[in-house]
């Protein structure tokens, strides 16, 4: 279903594009102001575990936002789960601020206790509101299927009280006829034959909507051609040289939705020229049939962007809107109308995984689980190697303020995985993603990663950012036990990443 028009949706679609980044941001900016502020080593074992693992949280918070940035989430659950998380920080500051000026100026101190406390609440909030957005986003796609079903049956039983039973009267209305001594009995019996594939029409109708959906590779653009032929109509059919290999996730069934949207367009709504255009979104492709028929009505456009069926039966809408619909629901696509004076009925339909790889930056949630092991395996080996030939794991702890061996291990381990969704986001979206598929080959690739790392991270930005937190820090710093370990990390990133299954196309 889409959202309602307005400035809500405007929102909705800010989060849904921007969402990830949005929380990613916000969870850095806690855990590098307040978090790491309040880090407590030298203060005791229960001290140091619980500062410790508030930071754990806030960079696990940043790494939740980069997964929402770079993965095949829809932009419905990126809105989200963003909202929750910008809701429940934002209620947490909130609840401070009042506590504080209640208190007044003296009493901020023994109000808010220490500063870990204030970072711990925000960090409560903004968690606890993404898994608030996760649970509304989870709810909502279940309520949409509850919503799917009833409509599929209301719709099932419209269909036939309306044409069967009208071509069972027609039927017994002639076959009373044919017992006379009629001179009108070859048009009854002509109007009987009409009858009687109106029903066997109406029960295929029946079984294509009460059918199981089933995931399967639809190929794009010989499903349109399909429709066409299979409605008669001539249409320009502009399918572009993508959409020829293109294959969208749906099943046989698709070419009726693209059959019964023609014939709304010709037969409801008087069209005479029809236009069929294709276009390749992130993780969609959109077929556009254009016209210059009637313009669609406020219901006809409910039926078809919202799925909201009308409570009694209304003869303007038919049964095509509400078959197009229903169809599109399952394979979670959605349908959106433009255009007045010449009407634009838009089909949004999701690409296959391979095809979705190929075209855009996000990476599917078994692959994102596949990248974080990965890079935490890589995170490892590079840290182990540094831990034992030098000195480099306080020096990344100090740029989050505290020069700590434990606080070095958590933030390499936190820089790790987010450079390793960077690199299989990125290697995905470009044309080396068909040859680092094999362990070789990821681990080349990995290894020119970890070199430019190696000389853009830690030669350039490492130093300016050490200088800011006023640590001494030569410019550019391209020590080569850094080399080392920074092309030991990306062939261990790109060959993990690999052996465990994953692939960048």
């Amino acid at each position: 279903m889409s959202d309602p028009s307005g400035p809500r949706s405007s929102v909705t679609r800010l989060l849904g594009g921007y969402g990830g980044q949005i929380v990613a941001g916000l969870g850095f900016i806690i855990t590098r102001f307040f978090v790491a502020e309040a880090v407590v080593i030298s203060g005791g074992p229960l001290a140091a575990a619980a500062t410790v693992g508030s930071l754990v949280v806030g960079l696990a918070l940043t790494v939740a936002g980069v997964a929402l940035a770079v993965g095949a989430f829809s932009t419905a659950y990126v809105a989200d789960v963003s909202r929750g998380c910008l809701l429940g920080f934002g209620a947490m500051t909130a609840a401070l601020a009042v506590t504080a000026a209640a208190a007044g100026p003296q009493m901020v101190g023994p109000a808010s206790g220490t500063q870990l406390l204030v970072a711990n609440v925000l960090l409560a909030g903004a968690v606890g509101g993404m898994i608030n957005g996760h649970r509304k986003a989870s709810l909502r796609r279940r309520r949409t299927t509850i919503m799917r079903g009833a409509n599929r049956a209301r719709f099932i039983n419209r269909l036939l009280r309306h044409e069967v039973l009208n071509a069972a009267t027609i039927i017994d209305g002639h076959a009373e006829l044919l017992r006379g001594d009629s001179a009108d009995q070859d048009r009854s019996v002509d109007a009987i034959r009409r009858g009687a594939a109106r029903i066997e029409s109406t029960v295929n109708g029946v079984g294509t909507i009460a059918d199981d959906p089933a995931d399967e590779a639809v190929p794009l653009a010989a499903t349109i051609d399909r429709a066409v032929d299979s409605v008669g109509v001539e249409a320009d059919v502009d399918a572009g040289d993508a959409a020829e290999s293109l294959s969208v996730r749906a099943d046989d069934r698709l070419s009726v939705v693209f059959e019964r949207l023609i014939e709304h367009a010709v037969d409801a709504r008087n069209a005479e020229r029809v236009r069929i255009e294709t276009a390749v979104e992130r993780h969609a492709a959109c077929v556009t049939i254009a016209d210059d028929g009637n313009a669609l009505s406020d219901r006809q456009r409910d039926v078809l962007e919202r799925g909201s069926f009308p409570e009694y039966d209304d003869p303007t809408n038919g049964f095509a809107l509400q078959a197009a619909s229903l169809l599109i629901g399952e394979y979670d696509g959605s349908i959106r109308v433009d255009g007045s004076d010449a009407p634009r009925v838009t089909v949004r339909l999701p690409r296959t995984s391979v095809d979705a790889a190929a075209a855009t930056v996000g990476v599917e949630y078994s692959a994102l689980r596949r990248t974080v092991a990965a890079g935490l395996g890589a995170g490892l080996v590079m840290g182990g190697l540094y831990w034992t030939t030098s000195d480099s794991l306080p020096v990344i702890g100090a740029l989050y303020g505290v020069e700590s061996v434990a606080v070095g291990w958590v933030t390499h381990m936190f820089h790790s995985v987010v450079f390793a969704l960077l690199f299989v986001a990125g290697t995905s979206r470009s044309g080396l993603g068909s040859r680092a598929n094999s362990p070789l080959g990821g681990s080349i690739v990995g290894l020119a990663w970890g070199v430019t790392l190696w000389l853009v991270a830690a030669g350039l930005l490492m130093p300016i950012w050490l200088r800011a937190v006023g640590v001494p820090a030569t410019l550019p710093n391209l020590p080569q036990i850094g080399l080392l370990g920074h092309g030991l990390w990306g062939v261990t990133l790109g060959l993990g990443y690999v052996l465990f299954g994953g692939r960048f196309d």
